[in-house]
């Protein structure tokens, strides 16, 4: 049995026009980024790619980008996107 994975990244997302919630780090600001119209329309058309039709699993990190670009595959297959944080970027610490 041959098991095929796709790793795909977030489509376009929403620029950042420096507002920023002052309780929020850095980070998780990040995480909560979302995509753009642009962004929503690509993960429409990336959905309809041939390879992407009878997948059996769709996986996503947490970050709501990447979620809104699995939602459009995961609809298409019937599916529930599988979230897992360990699939986010990594978290680098400042060294002292």
């Amino acid at each position: 049995m041959t098991t095929t994975i796709y790793l795909i990244r977030h489509s376009k997302q929403l620029k950042d026009y420096g507002y920023q919630l002052t309780s929020e780090s850095a980070q998780e600001q990040n995480e909560k980024i979302i995509l753009s119209v642009e962004g929503e329309a690509e993960a429409k058309i990336l959905s309809k790619n041939k390879e992407l039709e009878d997948i059996s699993e769709v996986w996503s990190s947490s970050y709501i980008r990447a979620i809104e670009t699995a939602k459009y595959i995961a609809e298409r297959n019937l599916l529930k996107i599988n979230i897992d944080s360990s699939l986010n970027e990594r978290r680098l610490r400042r060294l002292s």
